[in-house]
């Protein structure tokens, strides 16, 4: 459990369970580079031509954690699981001119696993916050990267300092998944994961450089 506060504005409800984004911070200020972060991002530049780095921007840049999380309240008389495996929860992110490009790529795809399915009891709530980070790219240009488990990590790109809309898509089409157990050390199939789409409300996010 957390000290966030539910926020109407912030959710949406769907079959009587109840999606918000959690956006504790709305103003971002990044501070200037100094001269070593300067020069990690020429690397960071020059690995862009590099296959390896490809997926990877902003691999040298220091990075600005962002929390940015959605909070799930199952309202209903059933146990529910929800997925947070890859692709099941995007964020999307929205500037004056439309959406911001989103790029995805992993090492290798990860098998899922029980945690990534949590169980939420009729009247409890799950709160859950993915590894954001914000990096400068390149000259005044900034990047926002959500890495999840085994190195699969999705970049929007390029930012510029400013307002941005944001908000979380939640789709899972699927109510029973084959995971891999740490127990058994086999796989084993999980019921009872609720299926649906949920788009939650746009909030704003400003993105200011010092």
């Amino acid at each position: 459990m957390t000290s966030f506060e539910p926020n109407g504005i912030n959710a949406v409800e769907v079959n009587n369970v109840k999606f918000e984004i959690i956006v504790p911070e709305r103003r971002l200020c990044l501070p200037k580079k100094n001269l070593v972060q300067k020069f990690l991002g020429i690397l960071d530049f020059l690995a862009t031509f590099e296959s390896v780095f490809a997926i990877l921007p902003g691999h040298f840049s220091p990075k600005h954690c962002v929390e940015i999380g959605i909070r799930i309240t199952n309202k209903t008389s059933i146990p529910f699981r929800f997925s947070f495996f890859i692709l099941n929860l995007f964020l999307e992110l929205v500037d004056a001119q439309g959406a911001i490009p989103l790029e995805c790529g992993w090492i290798r795809l990860p098998t899922p696993v029980e945690s990534d399915y949590p169980l939420v009891m009729p009247g409890e709530s799950l709160i859950f916050f993915p590894k954001i980070q914000i990096f400068k790219i390149w000259g005044n240009r900034l990047g926002l990267s959500i890495i999840n488990r085994d190195n699969c990590t999705c970049v929007f790109q390029p930012l510029k300092p400013g307002n941005f809309q944001l908000r979380f898509i939640y789709y899972n089409p699927d109510e029973k998944v084959t995971i891999y157990s740490s127990e058994s050390r086999g796989m084993e199939l999980i019921e009872d994961i609720w299926t649906g789409e949920v788009l939650t409300p746009f909030v704003e996010l400003n993105l200011a450089q010092l």
